[in-house]
């Protein structure tokens, strides 16, 4: 399996879900690592997916883009409220260069409680993830 293609398991439903919309491209993601063994100088206790406007996306598209992602973080807070996991999305500029800024848009979902046992942040990750692609 080629590495650049790889979805780790746990966020592949959502990832899948996000790209059958139509409206974006998934580029990365992150199922979210617990485990103190699994640790490293950036934060890895969170699951994300980035992703773009679709390619071709017409004038307005963007709008949108983050309209459809407003209601379904809305309708995600509704029916499953902040616990145990908190699920936000925003869009991220990131500065390439003196010129370049490149905007990316990001779904993280977040455990709660940051003290819960890794096994239990991680079923109630995985449990978010599926809650989000089933309101797909």
């Amino acid at each position: 399996m080629n590495p650049a293609n790889f979805i780790e398991p746990g966020i592949r439903p959502l990832v899948e879900a996000l790209n059958k919309t139509g409206l974006l491209e998934t580029f990365s993601s992150c199922e979210g690592h617990f485990a103190p063994d699994e640790q490293q100088m950036r934060d890895r206790n969170h699951a994300e997916v980035r992703f773009v406007p679709a390619p071709g996306a017409l004038p307005g598209t963007e709008t949108t883009l983050e309209h459809w992602l407003g209601t379904l973080l809305a309708r995600f807070k509704t029916r499953h409220g902040l616990m145990p996991v908190t699920v936000t999305g925003y869009k991220l500029f990131t500065p390439i260069d003196e010129e370049t800024v490149e905007e990316t848009y990001v779904i993280e979902l977040r455990p709660f409680n940051r003290f819960d046992q890794p096994a239990t942040r991680r079923a109630d990750i995985d449990r978010a993830v599926r809650q989000l692609a089933d309101l797909m």
